[in-house]
């Protein structure tokens, strides 16, 4: 079972460090106590509704966006999710895929 609070504050936890800025000063930007952050980054909260509205206000988020959690979920559903994109390519893009995951592996 998906646990929602805890992908809504990994994709929360995942803003803030995009743009590098410390619980503190993610907090004072959105109008929260920093120990309330903390609680919603670890999914033991819910964020308000008014604090997911300044987050993607602050930030130039569309909702669309901010509620992707795909990529979040476990890992085994990432995985099994790769593995359908890449099978669903003609051989051509798998050869680029293939190079390129290779990489990675180096």
């Amino acid at each position: 079972m998906v646990d929602n609070k805890l992908l809504i504050g990994k994709k929360i936890k995942e803003i803030r460090a995009k743009y590098k800025i410390t619980q503190d000063a993610f907090s004072e930007m959105i109008g929260l106590e920093t120990s309330s952050l903390s609680n919603i980054e670890t999914g033991k909260s819910y964020p308000s509704m008014q604090t997911m509205l300044n987050i993607m206000d602050k930030f130039n988020i569309n909702p669309n966006d901010f509620f992707n959690f795909a990529y979040l979920d476990k890992d085994e559903n990432l995985e099994k999710e790769m593995i359908e994109i890449i099978q669903n390519q003609p051989y051509d893009k798998k050869q680029i895929l293939y190079r390129i995951i290779k990489q990675f592996a180096l």
